[in-house]
């Protein structure tokens, strides 16, 4: 990925600018206990028989049907999920946007999955809000076994990490673990908040589906069509990561095979230039609006209340979906340039590049 500087620095300035909004906006819903009243059994039968045919037992109890709501993770657990991983920029800079990143988010959505799934009771909402915090452990957990298999096999990637923690040590003006706390710590703070906020459109979806457990709702017609929009969209995350996942498989086999200079027109990239940014950024942006459409999906009343509890994570989130696609399209914006200058006498890349779509980029300066 570029440079981070810029993102790292917007992104912690809002950071504590609005940590006490944060703070205030979304607030852990504690575990409740919903009691709903059913008929009384006693008023439909005259007479309930006792066990031993004792028929003057009469029945007044009224009984209930109790739903445990769900115990979602805390914002504390959350932020700390965020941040530890990331805290292994100060022993290699690279790491804090790659392993870091899939863990984070990998480990955040699993805290999600893991209360959706302990629920003792479950609506439509609640499964669509577990595939949706299902895709986005997929996605930190493939991601960092991609990772893992580069740095261990493939000598080049091995190469290019430490000469990015050489460039960033240089700037940094010194080896010494002091000064990389001290330099890197704006940096460590601002990846850790974006990706907690990438995870967060699936807090979201889990927290509406916490409270569509307990609140009366009425189906609609709008609630009918969002429910089909929202299943849609969390479908269309798993097919951006899907896609970003085949294209990175895709390159290490046939450059593994073919050399690490061949180009890869095949597969996927018959379509896609750039299959690994263009499946995040579906896959990003398919998860944010899902959690939107979940809102509307739900068939519940909104009160100041219920909103309250969602307003934070949206707001994260989507600061979270500026910077990550900010990113992402800089980074195709970089990988553009590059396989322009190395392929451009390349009669088969000229072709490529007519019939296959190199996705969203940051247009260059002139």
């Amino acid at each position: 990925m570029r440079d981070w500087t810029i993102l790292s620095l917007c992104v912690s300035i809002l950071v504590f600018e609005h940590q006490h909004f944060f703070a205030s906006a979304f607030p852990p819903l504690k575990t409740s206990v919903v009691t709903k009243d059913i008929p009384n059994v006693a008023a439909t039968s005259s007479v309930i028989t006792g066990t031993w045919g004792d028929t003057s037992l009469r029945a007044s109890i009224q009984p209930a049907v109790v739903a445990a709501t769900i115990a979602l993770p805390k914002v504390k657990t959350i932020a700390l999920m965020a941040l530890v991983p990331t805290l292994s920029s100060f022993y290699r800079y690279e790491y804090g946007v790659s392993y870091a990143y899939g863990t984070a988010t990998a480990g955040t959505a699993a805290l999600i999955l893991r209360s959706l799934l302990s629920s003792a009771t479950t609506n439509p909402i609640t499964q669509i809000a577990q595939i949706h915090a299902a895709a986005i452990v997929f996605y930190g957990l493939r991601l960092n076994l991609f990772l893992l298999y580069r740095e261990i096999f493939l000598e080049r990637f091995r190469l290019f990490k430490e000469k990015i923690e050489e460039r960033n040590v240089a700037k940094e003006g010194g080896t010494g673990f002091l000064n990389k706390v001290l330099a890197r710590t704006p940096f460590v703070f601002s990846c850790a908040f974006l990706y907690a906020g990438l995870a967060s459109p699936a807090l979201t979806s889990a927290k509406i589906a916490q409270m569509s457990i307990s609140a009366a709702s009425q189906t609609t017609s709008v609630a009918t069509y969002a429910m089909y929009l929202y299943q849609a969209l969390v479908y269309l995350t798993w097919f951006g990561f899907g896609l970003g996942a085949i294209g990175d498989l895709t390159k290490s086999l046939v450059k593994g095979k073919k050399g690490p200079d061949h180009l890869v027109t095949g597969g996927v990239y018959k379509f896609f230039r750039h299959p690994n940014y263009t499946g995040e950024m579906i896959g990003w942006t398919a998860s944010f609006l899902a959690s939107i459409v979940s809102v509307f999906a739900s068939s519940m009343e909104l009160s100041i209340s219920s909103l309250k509890h969602i307003a934070g994570p949206i707001v994260v989130g989507s600061l979270s979906l500026v910077g990550i696609m900010f990113v992402l399209c800089a980074a195709t914006s970089d990988l553009e340039t590059r396989q322009k200058e190395k392929y451009s006498d390349n009669e088969e890349y000229l072709n490529w590049v007519q019939k296959s779509w190199k996705g969203l980029s940051l247009s260059k300066r002139k």
